[in-house]
């Protein structure tokens, strides 16, 4: 990677301080895993990164032990338990990795050292990831990967090893997304909400997948594996609170390729949750509240995929320089009057005057434009103004024949 834009990015992150110090011996890769009062969860996930043999995978697991201000009283003490249990090398704790030699930690819980107000577990990814850079080199930036991890998900024995060999044979990938299935719940209210969700997502991937989209991948960000490289290129983790690994995906794939790790598997905690305003643990404590989870309606991937199918086929730069007019002429209203709102013909002439005249990098341009969040919004006008597009439930999703299930739930390891 040109050094120039790796000193670029060194300058303007926040490199924290390692403990009990930092690695003696770089590692070619680290395991960075936030923790807001985890004392419940967090040495079951070291044992499994333990039982993964991170020294002999030149892995670090770097441990971000992070609240913001206003977060204390229980939180606080249980962060406060787990600085104390690492400082003091507690083996049961750490799961058997030795601190200073595979285990190291941030301390984002001090006073002075605490998250901004509005972070959350975006900062705090952003905190060790950053910071864990310093690891590496320009020149190793291409091999050298950055595991996103969380504090209550379980790993594969071969998650380190199969990341590597993932890596090493698709040389042109920058980041990838690992297979996942969510731990069994505390009841069986709790699974068949998880289950639920499960569905959702995959369902949610494999229509951007039907649709042709570039953007289909999983927003779990217990689930992401990203080169050093791609993450300095895709500008670094979003420092939001939830969301942050949507956004990160999103910028590594409009310059690379985001694919999918399926050998291994991660295995989050399927426990209902309020520290993020979205994402997994929200929408389980909705499901278990009785909220009935619906699914986006089948036809909307379809008029999606024609929308798709009309950039995707064309071959020449002058079809290209029609491309708003093209679009005009297709089928589906939807698609016609979502383009028009968005002022599309207005913003591709100035993206197609500063676009090289070349079909690879025109349909690059459009794809950089219809991104992952445009995508969302699209799905999310068509059911917001076409009553027929309404969400649908599972059933009438198996029923259309658009979705068979598959069975990608792993017994427990």
């Amino acid at each position: 990677m040109d050094n120039r834009i790796w000193q670029k990015y060194r300058r303007r992150s926040e490199i924290r301080t390692f403990e009990p110090f930092a690695p003696v011996n770089k590692p070619a890769g680290a395991v960075v895993i936030p923790a807001l009062a985890e004392t419940d969860f967090l040495p079951a996930t070291l044992h499994r990164l333990a039982q993964c043999d991170p020294a002999s995978h030149a892995a670090a697991v770097v441990i971000v032990v992070n609240r913001a201000p206003e977060t204390a009283g229980v939180k606080a003490a249980d962060n406060a338990r787990t600085l104390a249990a690492l400082r003091s090398g507690d083996r049961e704790f750490c799961g058997g990795l030795t601190p200073g030699r595979e285990l190291f930690w941030i301390d984002a819980d001090a006073p002075g050292k605490q998250l901004t107000a509005t972070g959350g577990v975006g900062e705090a990814r952003k905190i060790g990831m950053d910071s864990c850079l310093d690891f590496f080199t320009p020149e190793t930036g291409s091999e050298s990967l950055l595991f996103c991890l969380d504090a209550d998900t379980l790993v594969s024995e071969n998650y380190l090893a199969a990341a590597r060999a993932y890596f090493h044979n698709h040389r042109k990938t920058s980041a990838v997304t690992v297979n996942f299935s969510h731990q069994a719940g505390q009841t069986a209210a709790e699974n068949a909400a998880i289950e639920q969700y499960e569905r959702f997502m995959r369902y949610y991937v494999r229509g951007l997948e039907f649709a042709g989209s570039p953007y289909a991948f999983y927003a779990l960000g217990s689930a992401i594996i990203c080169r050093a490289e791609a993450y300095i290129r895709a500008g670094g983790m979003r420092p939001r609170n939830g969301g942050e690994d949507f956004y990160f995906l999103q910028a590594v794939s409009k310059f690379g390729n985001c694919g999918r790790l399926e050998t291994a598997v991660v295995r989050p905690a399927a426990r209902p949750s309020d520290r993020v305003p979205f994402g997994t643990g929200p929408k389980i404590r909705e499901i278990l509240a009785g909220r009935e989870l619906r699914f986006y309606h089948p036809e909307i991937f379809r008029r999606l995929k024609t929308l798709l199918d009309t950039v995707n086929t064309l071959t020449n730069p002058a079809e290209f320089a029609a491309l708003p007019a093209l679009l005009e002429r297709q089928d589906g209203a939807e698609a016609r009057e979502f383009l028009r709102r968005q002022d599309f013909a207005g913003v591709w002439e100035k993206i197609f005057r500063n676009t090289p005249r070349e079909t690879f990098y025109l349909k690059k341009a459009f794809h950089v434009w219809f991104d992952a969040f445009r995508t969302l919004k699209f799905i999310h006008f068509c059911e917001n103004h076409y009553p027929s597009l309404s969400r649908v439930s599972y059933a009438a999703i198996l029923a259309a024949g658009f979705f068979s299930p598959r069975n990608t739930r792993k017994a427990d390891f």
